[in-house]
């Protein structure tokens, strides 16, 4: 029987450039890290966890993984600050009359969503 959400897991290349991008730019602090091999990421205020692990150069996991969405409050503020450090940032946009989202990629080129609410 499902309980809760556990984490969701991104592939990556470079597994320390992606603990670094993530700390950096979302705020997560590593769980547990095994060099080269894996990685947890905690973001403590929203109670979510991200799991790292790396492919093999090219593999087709990433980019083509799951996209895990974030609620943010000041969208564009946010957007302004990940550009500014050079980050690749979609642009936000509504389909219907769903609330404002963009996509941004990380490190490795996975997509990750950003959901504007109040």
């Amino acid at each position: 029987m499902l309980r809760r959400f556990s984490h969701v897991m991104m592939y990556v290349t470079d597994l320390d450039r992606a603990i670094k991008w993530y700390g950096e730019y979302l705020g997560f602090v590593p769980r547990f890290v095994v060099p080269g091999e894996y990685a947890s990421l905690q973001h403590t205020s929203l109670q979510c966890r991200i799991d790292l692990h790396p492919t093999e150069a090219g593999g087709r996991d990433v980019g083509f993984a799951p996209i895990p969405y974030f609620e943010v409050t000041k969208l564009d503020e946010f957007l302004s600050f990940l550009r500014g450090r050079g980050v690749r940032v979609g642009e936000p946009r509504r389909e219907g009359e769903s609330l404002r989202f963009v996509t941004i990629w990380d490190s490795e080129g996975n997509a990750i969503g950003l959901e504007e609410v109040d």
